[in-house]
């Protein structure tokens, strides 16, 4: 006699399993309160005793009364508490002065859009607000476009990174209207009150802009309808032009690019569309500078590899200093960063499934911080790069496309 199933405990199984799948919560209202303790627990170490802030205070105040309305199951609760997130973001960041002696990447590309307004090629010229002076321009035009019209409204890009960063977490709770507040809502203010987030936006690094691209392709990705309608082509064009304004802007976003293709092919979407549309983009920021003069602009996008050669920062070599000499160990570093890095995105790339949209975007995210990890120089902006994508990637998780939902929904099978 075949063995008899606790039919009970069987039907538990497939509940828990199905509730898994779908990502959603036991209870809605544990993700917004969480969120909510952020925000609290955020308020109360960023104001100043002395002289308290009066949008902390406010901030303080608000996540009380929230709480208290998610405990009572309110359902504009998650979708106030993720705009909460906003001004969380905003106080974190413009609250902030500029580091005027930090990086020199903002300060370098002030100095190459005044060239390139003048007809000239910064990627052939000798920049002088580098350090060292004269030191190769490594980011490709996409960077440059991002930063050009600042300047020429208001004639300063020190504070861009800090109003990318606010926008990464408005892109998330934009994203509540399709994804859910609840999903939307501990994810965005995760991010609005990580400090170096907001640090890493005025220390004159560019890596708060550049993820930002990359999360609002992806939150654009969201509202790609089932249906073929005026809305969800334009949403889908914007993802993928996005997608490849962020290539062109930091090469890390070649990482994340293919798992997200991957996604949008399993979801019964375009995915040579989108691809061809993203090489494009890419193709329209660099072909100008590159016809101008290839051989500075291929040496200059090399560099990147090559500039750094002394083992610094965030990363396994240095912290294996502590205990001898790493450089034996170069090599093989330098072999996994490539090999293994190219890897990774081949399997997330050619046989995987990725789940979820949020899962792809983890996965991207994932491949960059292996690449960081296995560098022989790795700063703290590289991160703070990474963590406005893991944040859009936690927010998607739950998301899947319409077909998706289709290909995995459960099958019943009937015996005669």
């Amino acid at each position: 006699m075949p063995p008899r199933v606790n039919k009970a405990r069987t039907s538990g199984y497939r509940a828990s399993l199905d509730a898994v799948r779908s990502g959603a919560s036991s209870d809605p209202r544990q993700l917004t309160l969480a969120a909510l303790a952020v925000a609290l627990f955020w308020a109360v170490e960023g104001i100043d005793v002395n002289q308290p802030q009066i949008e902390r205070i406010a901030i303080l105040v608000t996540s009380i009364v929230l709480g208290w309305a998610a405990l009572r199951g309110s359902p504009m609760a998650a979708g106030l508490t993720s705009y909460l997130a906003v001004l969380v973001a905003i106080s974190e960041r413009l609250r902030r002065d500029i580091l005027v002696d930090g990086s020199d990447v903002v300060r370098a590309t002030s100095e190459a859009l005044l060239i390139v307004s003048g007809g000239g090629n910064p990627y052939s010229r000798c920049l002088q607000s580098t350090v060292p002076a004269c030191s190769p321009f490594v980011y490709p035009p996409g960077e440059l476009a991002w930063y050009a019209l600042p300047q020429w409204i208001v004639g300063d890009i020190t504070r861009v990174d800090s109003w990318a960063g606010v926008l990464i977490v408005a892109a998330l709770a934009v994203a509540g209207w399709r994804i859910g507040f609840e999903n939307a809502a501990l994810p965005s203010m995760l991010y609005a009150a990580w400090g170096i987030a907001g640090y890493r936006a005025i220390d004159g690094s560019n890596d708060v802009s550049a993820s930002a691209l990359v999360a609002f392709a992806c939150v654009a990705l969201v509202f790609v309808g089932g249906r073929e309608t005026r809305a969800s082509r334009i949403a889908f064009v914007a993802s993928a032009v996005l997608f490849g304004w962020a290539v062109a802007f930091k090469q890390f976003a070649v990482l994340i690019l293919p798992p997200v293709v991957r996604y949008v092919a399993i979801s019964g979407l375009s995915w040579r569309r989108y691809g061809l549309i993203a090489l494009a983009t890419i193709a329209t920021f660099v072909g100008p500078f590159f016809i101008a003069d290839p051989g500075a602009f291929v040496a200059n996008q090399l560099s990147a590899l090559t500039f750094h050669q002394e083992i610094w920062g965030t990363n396994l070599l240095h912290t294996f200093a502590e205990y001898g000499d790493p450089a034996p160990l170069v090599p093989l570093f330098a072999l996994v960063e490539i090999a293994g890095t190219l890897g990774l995105v081949a399997l997330v790339s050619l046989r995987w499934r990725p789940p979820t949209l949020g899962a792809s975007v983890l996965a991207g995210a994932g491949t960059v911080m292996v690449a960081l990890l296995f560098a022989k120089w790795t700063t703290q902006p590289y991160y703070a790069y990474a963590g406005g994508i893991v944040a859009c990637g936690l927010a998607l998780v739950a998301h899947r496309s319409s077909q998706s939902i289709r290909d995995s929904a459960p099958r019943t099978i009937t015996r005669e």
